[in-house]
């Protein structure tokens, strides 16, 4: 329902580095205020609070805060939340956002949303019954080099779309959290496509004119993980799984390609690219680090916020999240079977 004078009532579920800035960059947002704040630290959440009170021109406020293993539960059933925002870790995306769902509220989810089928199906169906709402904080997709990339792909500018490229390389160094370092420990795969694949999609009009039909995913042996994980939790890791640099290739109904490549393990230069080509021209985007990232999370809270108060629909729907995560278990379908093609399941249909 349209009202587009309400405050949005947000609880920030996760205050780690990402939590914390992406509560930081709400604060300019019209229409969005802090309900509750929430994590298992509570020196986390403190710290949270304290960046709200350092605000310029922020007013006084006193949000619930709960910290510990369960206390997401009680922000999610707490009054007074319209709408859960949940930066933890890609274990606890999909119980909270569950919860939060069937407890009557909206849910935007940081990136990757989901990381196996069965959580995606359980968030597609969940938010179809719940009749809720359900955003992917993809950031990617509201950086304004991208927004004119778009602008000209359909404006015709380079011809007919046929292939794309994307690439993710980040070294994370000392940004390694145990949980994640568990995450590419035991798996293989792109596990963290839709920076990429998000953007590219939207430029191929997937879900609407075209659709994703087939993956297959390809990696190198896992040489510097085993290095990495040594480093940081002091024990050696025989078993370490994610491959140094992981490629994948889709292929559309429409017979487009798609090709997208995931480093995180060596030591090259941040780059997070993305290559259009056309029957008349190309264009290419790349971005090495600079301030855009605050840019591009602030459009999209914008986008978010707007979007609750007015009813409008969101730039990326519950389906395009389904879309965009489920390269990360078919990646590990593929690559599992031997590097075999895999279908991609049509989540639109």
């Amino acid at each position: 329902m349209s009202n587009p004078d309400k405050t949005i009532r947000i609880a920030f579920i996760g205050l780690g580095e990402r939590g914390r800035k992406a509560l930081q960059l709400m604060q300019p947002v019209e229409g969005a205020c802090v309900a509750a704040l929430c994590d298992l630290s509570a020196d986390n959440v403190q710290a949270a609070l304290e960046l709200l009170a350092a605000t310029e021109g922020s007013a006084p406020r006193q949000p619930l805060c709960a910290d510990g293993p369960a206390s997401f539960h009680a922000v999610c059933q707490a009054e007074g939340v319209d709408l859960v925002y949940i930066c933890s870790d890609w274990h606890s995306h999909v119980p909270i956002a569950l919860e939060a769902l069937r407890a009557g509220k909206d849910v935007a989810i940081e990136v990757p949303a989901a990381t196996t089928m069965t959580g995606i199906r359980q968030l597609l169906t969940t938010t179809h019954e719940t009749h809720r709402r359900c955003f992917m904080l993809e950031n990617a997709c509201f950086e304004q080099q991208f927004l004119d990339a778009l602008a000209a792909i359909r404006r015709g500018d380079i011809g007919e779309l046929v292939h794309a490229e994307g690439s993710y390389y980040h070294h994370l160094d000392d940004r390694w959290n145990p949980w994640r370092l568990d995450i590419n420990r035991r798996c293989r795969g792109d596990l963290y496509p839709t920076h990429e694949l998000g953007p590219i999609c939207m430029a191929m009009d997937i879900g609407r004119s075209d659709r994703l039909q087939t993956l297959v995913s390809m990696d190198t042996a896992a040489v510097t993980g085993p290095h990495i994980y040594k480093e940081h939790v002091r024990e050696a890791a025989p078993d370490f799984l994610n491959g140094d640099h992981t490629t994948t290739l889709l292929r559309t109904a429409r017979g487009r390609t798609i090709l997208l490549k995931h480093d995180v393990m060596t030591c090259q230069p941040y780059e997070r690219q993305l290559t259009f080509l056309g029957t008349e021209g190309r264009i290419t985007l790349n971005d090495t680090g600079r301030p855009s990232h605050d840019e591009m999370t602030l459009a999209m809270n914008r986008h978010l916020i707007e979007s609750l108060r007015t009813g409008e629909p969101f730039a990326i729907s519950v389906t395009d999240l389904a879309t965009w995560c489920a390269a990360i278990p078919l990646s590990s379908e593929s690559i599992e079977k031997g590097f075999a093609p895999v279908p991609y399941p049509d989540f639109y249909g």
